[in-house]
């Protein structure tokens, strides 16, 4: 069995920071120095420094050394980034608007992100909000995703200060949208890109959002409320990288970081593996060690969870647990099966149980921090597997333990085919049996013996947190299974199951032209049942989890289903494929309209023709086959049903 990797390994000794130093004397060192700075605002950031007192002289002596002895930066982080981890907050230039609204003091300010040598500089926007009732505080860092921008977060700032945090956020160059950010600097003139790392890698625009991060993060740990023991760090999709990149670089200055969807190693296993690939050798290394969040894990010293969708267009799940792996900190995690950008679990982006929608991506993310920061409530539940795989008649028997501090709501094990693209995959849900002490057994249906299997299992307790065991895989071959074993499971689909609707659904990132379509599982079938498939106007409609192997050796020779257009137009069927590095592959047939009333159509498989390459790296029944898409244009009204491979 391949176990990608252990959940909550703790540091060595997760009393000691980095020089052997406890974390209570860390607190105590900064609470003296925290003292210190209210008893002479003099001394504060950014303002003109006056001599203490002669008999302070002592004191200030020591504070600073054990200062120095208590925070230390990540071993290994790369140089570029040495003078933003030394905690010396950035200097603030400008304060654009300071109001009060919920019982929320806002600030709205620009910093200086740094200075070129040719003197340009870059300046960051940003937004501090924190409780208006004095207090000291933990502080939560926010970073925006892709296409977003500090604006964009604002609420999020504001719902922390509302639950008792400081909290910052900023414009985050690279992964901002610069149209409706309010930062300023060079990048566009001296056109750095997401991937330039010429002459220097300090001359990409992501630089400068990881430095904008650094440098959020030292603002908001110079405070005077903030309790700069009590740090986190959270974030979506691009923030979740930001999180991931900013907790390795800061080492124990964050204490809890909760990532979404956001990991490392890019070039292993992402949306931008292919570019990444394409690079040249050297601006690739460049690249991955100086930008990819997946190099500085092992600086992580926070406690870390990521929420991650079990096929998401960006992130997939290798890459997630090749991040974990590196993270020497405690760690949790949970996959959503069937899920891209976006975590249906309880406890996930859309809940159980309600929460503040604008101010949170997740419900656990609340209690993560709460309990990490505050000291309120429980620890998360910890999925573990359990013992090796064993072959239990046609099956395969797994299990896993769940360790925590209440009841389990709900618990089950999720399969798919090992050897299909993670984007690709269709997950289906196992029955599990409970055994006492937190201990579930299931058994994994086993179809192509020749292929692995990829599995987790899954819990949510009473709180509706959720949490996963590692992704595991299991080759049937070691266990004993042999080819002429295999089951032959047909594919058909009907749409008349409850999951129809989620299989068959839009492309992901659809294009501008497939804006208007919809899709939708609708009450009209072809023949038996009550339920068919509805696409009108122009639209790609894919259907996950289309295992080519199981194709080919079951002998199909082909499609057929039944369809009708009442819009009176022709469509495509495709079948799609993906590479390695992500790249996309497409056969297609192109259909004419088939008439209003229902009618059968059988497409062989040698009438899918490759598009838009003069020669395909796989054939497409093979394991890098995974979607049918229906392709339809404007104007169309098609119905669909009764899908099915056929010999």
């Amino acid at each position: 069995m391949r176990n990608f990797g252990p959940i909550a390994r703790a540091h060595p000794d997760p009393a000691l920071g980095p020089g052997g130093v406890s974390a209570s004397q860390r607190w105590k060192t900064e609470m003296k120095m925290d003292r210190f700075a209210q008893e002479n605002p003099n001394l504060s950031p950014g303002r003109p420094t006056a001599l203490p007192h002669r008999r302070s002289w002592g004191l200030l002596w020591a504070i600073l050394v054990a200062a120095l002895l208590a925070w230390r930066p990540a071993q290994g982080a790369p140089a570029i980034y040495a003078p933003y981890l030394t905690d010396t907050p950035p200097r603030i230039l400008e304060v654009l608007e300071k109001k009060t609204e919920e019982g929320v003091e806002i600030t709205r300010l620009k910093f200086l992100n740094r200075e070129l040598p040719d003197g340009e500089k870059v300046i960051i926007y940003g937004i501090l909000a924190r409780p208006a009732t004095p207090g000291r505080y933990p502080g939560v860092l926010v970073c925006h995703g892709g296409g977003g921008y500090a604006d964009g977060v604002a609420p999020a700032v504001k719902a922390w200060a509302k639950r008792g945090y400081v909290s910052f956020c900023q414009d985050q160059p690279g992964i901002c949208n610069m149209r409706q950010a309010s930062s300023s600097g060079p990048w566009s003139a001296k056109k750095w890109g997401l991937f330039t790392v010429e002459p220097d890698p300090t001359c990409n625009i992501l630089f400068d959002g990881v430095v904008a991060a650094l440098n959020g993060l030292a603002l908001l740990r110079s405070q005077p409320d903030v309790d700069r023991s009590r740090i986190g760090v959270t974030g979506g999709s691009w923030g979740g990288y930001m999180t991931t990149m900013v907790s390795g670089l800061a080492g124990d200055r964050v204490r809890a970081a909760f990532s979404i969807y956001g990991c490392g190693f890019y070039d292993e296993g992402s949306h931008w593996s292919h570019t990444i690939g394409g690079l040249p050798e050297e601006t690739r290394k460049r690249w991955v060690e100086h930008l990819d969040a997946g190099r500085q894990a092992k600086g992580i010293r926070a406690n870390y969870f990521v929420a991650a969708a079990a096929n998401d267009w960006f992130f997939w799940p290798h890459i997630v647990m090749r991040t974990l792996n590196e993270i020497p900190a405690p760690k949790n995690l949970v996959f959503s099966p069937n899920d891209s950008h976006c975590i249906l679990v309880p406890g996930g982006t859309s809940g159980p149980p309600a929460f503040d929608h604008q101010g949170h991506r997740t419900y656990m993310e609340i209690l993560w921090m709460d309990y990490h920061l505050k000291g309120a409530g429980e620890p998360f539940p910890v999925c573990q597997p359990i013992g090796a795989p064993r072959r239990k008649g046609d099956a395969i028997e797994v299990r896993f333990q769940v360790t925590g501090p209440k009841p389990v709501r709900e618990a089950s094990v999720w399969v798919a085919p090992a050897e299909m693209p993670w984007r690709l995959k269709w997950w289906r849900k196992v029955e599990v049996q409970p055994s006492g002490d937190g201990l579930y057994t299931a058994l994994l249906p086993v179809e192509e013996t020749e292929y692995g299997l990829n599995w987790f299992g899954l819990a949510t307790d009473e709180r509706y947190i959720s949490t996963s065991t590692p992704m595991q895989e299991v080759q049937p071959a070691a266990l004993g299974f042999k080819p002429e074993e295999r089951r032959d499971v047909r594919f058909a689909e009907d749409f008349e199951g409850p999951e129809a609707a989620k299989r068959w659904r839009r492309q992901y990132w659809p294009e501008e032209k497939y804006k208007n379509g919809r899709a939708l599982v609708c009450a009209e079938a072809a023949r038996t049942g009550k339920r068919g498939l509805k696409i009108t106007q122009q639209f790609a409609l894919r259907g996950d989890g289309i295992r080519g192997v199981a194709l080919r050796a079951s002998g199909t020779r082909g499609l057929a289903f039944w369809v009708r257009s009442p819009g009176g137009t022709g469509f495509d069927v495709q079948l799609m494929g993906e590479m390695p590095d992500g790249k996309r592959i497409y056969w297609q047939s192109s259909q004419p309209d088939p008439g209003k009333e229902w009618k059968r159509i059988e497409i062989p498989w040698s009438e899918f023709k490759l598009v838009d390459e003069e020669t395909a790296p796989f054939e497409p029944l093979s394991p890098g086959l995974g979607q049918i898409r229906f392709v339809t244009p404007e104007n169309a009204e098609i119905h669909i049903d009764d899908l099915e491979a056929i010999r």
